[in-house]
C-alpha cells in the first residue's frame, strides 16, 4: 500500500508540476494578437500525419533524423508499456491486450533496442560527428542519460521477472528480455526480486524527472511541436499576411513589441528546438551577416519569458496598480528592433525560406522578419539609404527610375502581339524583363519560343505595371496594397485569366499575394510552360547546344513554389546538353542573395563577410560546368556577377533556360 501511495504522489507532483509549467509557457503566447489557425482541419491533420507521425522534415537530416525517429516512436510504444509496467508493479496484474499480448511485447522489445540505437546515434552526433550548428549542453546529455535509465529499467524488470519464472506466456515473444534473463541466470530469487524492484522504481523515477525537466529545456518541443504542426500556416509558402489598414485600433503597423506579434508567432519561439538547422542553411549567416535565424526564436523567447509574466502581474493588480520598478519598466519599454535584434540583423534576410524549409518543427521565420521591416518602414520611416532609394524609385513604376514610356522598348522589331480580349495568355515580362539589358535578351528568347509553339499570347508594353513584389518584402505594405489593387482592377478590365511570367518574383506575387486582393489567375512560370510545350512536341530542339550545364534553383521558383523539375526538363530536351548538379540543389539550394529586396541593396563584405552570390557561383563553378543556367532574371544577374568576381566570365556563360532552348531551334520569321 505504501508503494502505491508513494508512486501516485510522485506521479501527481511530477506531471502536475510539468503541466503547470507548460501551461504557463502557453499562456505567455496568448499575449500575441489573435489569429485563426483552426480552419481547414483536414489539411492540418494531413500535415500532422506527414511531419509528426511520418517525421518527414526531421528526416531531411538522415543521421540525426533516424536517431530522432527511433527515440520518438520508441517513447510512444514504451509509453503504453509503461502503463502496463505501472499496473504490474503496483497491483501484480498485467493490462489486457498490452501486458498479455505477444505481438505488443515483441514490438516493445524491438523499440527498446531501437531507442538504445537512437541514444548512441545522438551521443555520436553530439561528439564525434558534431556539426558546427549544434550547441552541446549538460542538459542534453542528462536527458539522454534519463532515456537510458528509462529503457534499462524496463528491460531489467522484464529480464528479472523471466529469470524468476514469471510471465511464461509472453516470454517467448520478448527476445530482448529473454537475452537479459539469460545474463541473470544463477542469481538468487531474493537478488532477482530486489533487482526487479530497483529497476521498476528507476524506470519511473527517471520518467518523472524527465517530465519535470521538459518545460524548462529544449525538449519542450515534445509538447509544443505536434500542435505547431497542426497550427502551421496553410497560406501558400511564398505569400505574406495582409496588413489591415482599416483596423482603427491599430496604433502602429508592423511589429516592434512582443505583443504585436500574433499568438502563433510567439508559440513558434517555444517550439524551437535550437537545433540550428535554420542557421546552418541561412545564406546570410553562412556568409558572415548579422542574421541568425535560430536567434530569431531563441532571443525572442527569452524576451517573452521576462515580459509576459510582468504583463500578467500588472493586469492582475487591476485598479490597485502594480508599482513598476525601474528594471520592470526597462523590460516593458524594450523593443524588438534595436532592443533585441539590430537593424542589420533584420535587413540581412533574403527571404529565401531556407530556414523554414530546414526547420523540423515548422517554425515560420520570414513573416516575422517582414513584420519587423514593416514597422521600420511604415511606422518609423527608418531604413537603410539604399532601401529608401529603391522605394523612391518604385514611384516611377520600376526600381531603376526609368521612364514608364520606355517599358516596351525591349520588343522593338520583334513584332510582339498586344494583349487583347481573345488572347489566351498575358505575357507579363516584369521590370527586369522590360528594363534590364541582360534580362531583355531572355524576354526576346521567350517570345521567339512562344511564337514557334503557336501560343496565343500578348503583352501590355508601356501599360504593363510593376507587380510591387520588392516593395512588399522590403516592408512597404502601405504602397504595395494600392499597387496590387490597381493591377487587379486593370487585369479585370482587360479580361486577363492566364498569365505567363518571366520572373519567379512576379510569378510568386501574382500567384500567391494577389488572391488576397481579388486577383485570381492561372499564373504559370515560363519554365513550366516551356516544359509543357516540349513534352507536347510543340517545341523541339534540333541544333546541338554541346555544353555541360548546371542549373541553379532560384528560391522564389523552387522553395517558395516547388517548381524544381520543369526547368531541368527543358534543359534535358536540348540536344547536346549534359546536365549536372551542385551539391545543394532543389529544396536545399543555396540562395543567390537577391531576394527580399537584397537585389537593390549594397552587400557588405570584409570582416568575415562574403557576397552570397559569389559563394553560390563558386559552388556552380566547382561542378566544372561550362554554362550556369537559371530561370530568374535576379539569379541571372547575380550569377553573372559571380563569374566575373571569380574571373570566370570568359570560360563559363550564364544563361536563362529559355535562351538555351531558343538556341537549339530555328528562330521564327519576323
Amino acid at each position: 500500500m505504501v508503494n502505491i501511495l508513494v508512486f501516485f504522489a510522485l506521479m501527481f507532483v511530477a506531471f502536475g508540476l510539468s503541466a503547470f509549467m507548460i501551461y504557463g509557457k502557453y499562456k505567455n503566447t496568448l499575449h500575441g494578437k489573435p489569429e485563426n489557425r483552426c480552419d481547414r482541419m483536414g489539411d492540418r491533420w494531413k500535415y500532422f500525419l506527414t511531419n509528426v507521425v511520418g517525421q518527414d522534415k526531421v528526416l531531411q537530416d538522415p543521421i540525426s533524423g533516424l536517431s530522432h525517429v527511433f527515440l520518438m516512436w520508441g517513447f510512444v510504444v514504451l509509453g503504453f508499456g509503461a502503463l502496463n509496467l505501472a499496473v504490474e508493479g503496483l497491483f501484480h496484474v498485467p493490462i489486457p491486450l498490452i501486458g498479455t499480448n505477444p505481438l505488443f511485447i515483441a514490438l516493445k522489445d524491438l523499440f527498446l533496442l531501437l531507442v538504445y540505437v537512437g541514444v548512441i546515434g545522438a551521443v555520436l552526433r553530439r561528439t564525434v560527428l558534431k556539426p558546427a550548428r549544434m550547441e552541446n549542453s549538460v542538459e542534453a546529455f542528462v536527458i539522454l542519460g534519463l532515456v537510458c535509465v528509462i529503457v534499462t529499467g524496463d528491460l531489467l524488470y522484464s529480464g528479472a521477472s523471466f529469470a524468476l519464472g514469471e510471465k511464461a506466456d509472453i516470454r517467448g515473444a520478448s527476445f530482448f528480455g529473454n537475452f537479459v534473463s539469460g545474463l541473470l541466470a544463477g542469481k538468487s530469487p531474493e537478488s532477482l526480486k530486489s533487482l526487479a524492484s530497483a529497476a521498476w522504481w528507476a524506470h519511473f523515477l527517471a520518467m518523472f524527472t524527465f517530465a519535470v525537466l521538459i518545460p524548462s529545456s529544449k525538449h519542450l518541443h515534445l509538447v509544443f511541436a505536434p500542435f505547431n504542426a497542426i497550427w502551421h500556416t496553410l497560406r501558400p509558402k511564398g505569400s505574406l499576411a495582409k496588413v489591415d489598414f482599416e483596423d482603427e485600433s491599430a496604433e502602429t503597423f508592423g511589429v516592434n513589441k512582443m505583443e504585436e506579434f500574433t499568438w502563433k508567432q510567439l508559440f513558434d519561439t517555444y517550439t524551437c528546438v535550437r537545433c540550428g538547422r535554420c542557421t546552418e542553411n541561412c545564406p546570410a549567416f553562412q556568409t558572415g551577416k548579422p542574421l541568425d535565424p535560430r536567434a530569431l526564436h531563441v532571443d525572442l523567447r527569452a524576451h517573452v519569458e521576462e515580459k509576459a509574466p510582468l504583463l500578467d502581474k500588472i493586469k492582475a493588480a487591476g485598479e490597485n496598480k502594480h508599482e513598476i520598478t525601474e528594471a520592470e519598466q526597462a523590460i516593458l519599454d524594450k523593443t524588438i528592433v534595436d532592443g533585441i535584434f539590430s537593424e542589420e540583423f533584420i535587413w540581412s534576410c533574403t527571404t529565401c525560406r531556407a530556414c523554414e524549409q530546414a526547420c523540423p518543427v515548422s517554425n515560420e521565420h520570414v513573416q516575422k522578419i517582414v513584420d519587423l521591416r514593416r514597422y521600420m518602414v511604415m511606422t518609423e520611416a527608418k531604413m537603410p539609404e539604399d532601401v529608401q532609394r529603391t522605394l523612391n524609385c518604385y514611384k516611377s513604376g520600376n526600381p531603376w527610375k526609368l521612364p514608364r514610356g520606355a517599358r516596351g522598348d525591349w520588343m522593338k522589331d520583334l513584332d510582339v502581339p498586344a494583349f487583347a480580349e481573345d488572347t489566351e495568355y498575358l505575357l507579363y515580362v516584369g521590370c527586369s524583363g522590360a528594363y534590364d539589358d541582360r534580362a531583355k535578351k531572355v524576354s526576346e528568347a521567350l517570345v521567339k519560343l512562344l511564337k514557334v509553339a503557336g501560343v496565343s499570347f500578348g503583352v501590355l508594353g508601356n501599360e504593363e505595371p510593376c507587380c510591387g513584389e520588392t516593395i512588399r518584402r522590403m516592408g512597404n505594405e502601405f504602397e504595395f496594397q494600392p499597387q496590387a489593387e490597381g493591377n487587379v482592377e486593370l487585369f479585370k478590365e482587360l479580361g486577363v485569366k492566364k498569365i505567363i511570367t518571366l520572373c519567379p518574383h512576379c510569378f510568386n506575387s501574382l500567384k500567391n499575394d494577389y488572391p488576397d486582393f481579388g486577383g485570381d489567375y492561372e499564373v504559370i512560370h515560363h519554365s513550366e510552360l516551356l516544359a509543357q510545350l516540349v513534352r507536347a512536341g510543340k517545341i523541339k530542339g534540333t541544333a546541338s547546344f554541346g555544353a555541360t550545364v548546371v542549373y541553379h534553383d532560384g528560391c522564389y521558383l523552387g522553395r517558395h513554389n516547388d517548381v524544381f523539375e520543369a526547368p531541368r526538363d527543358v534543359l534535358k530536351s536540348v540536344p547536346g546538353v549534359k546536365l549536372t548538379e551542385m551539391d545543394k540543389n532543389r529544396k536545399t539550394a543555396f540562395c543567390c542573395g537577391a531576394g527580399g529586396g537584397r537585389n537593390w541593396m549594397e552587400e557588405h563584405i570584409g570582416n568575415g563577410q562574403q557576397r552570397i552570390n559569389e559563394v553560390r557561383t563558386k559552388e556552380a563553378l566547382d561542378t566544372g560546368a561550362e554554362v550556369i543556367a537559371t530561370a530568374c532574371p535576379y539569379c541571372l544577374t547575380m550569377m553573372t556577377d559571380g563569374t566575373k568576381a571569380h574571373n570566370a566570365e570568359e570560360k563559363v556563360r550564364t544563361m536563362d533556360i529559355a535562351e538555351i532552348l531558343a538556341k537549339s531551334i530555328e528562330a521564327p520569321a519576323k
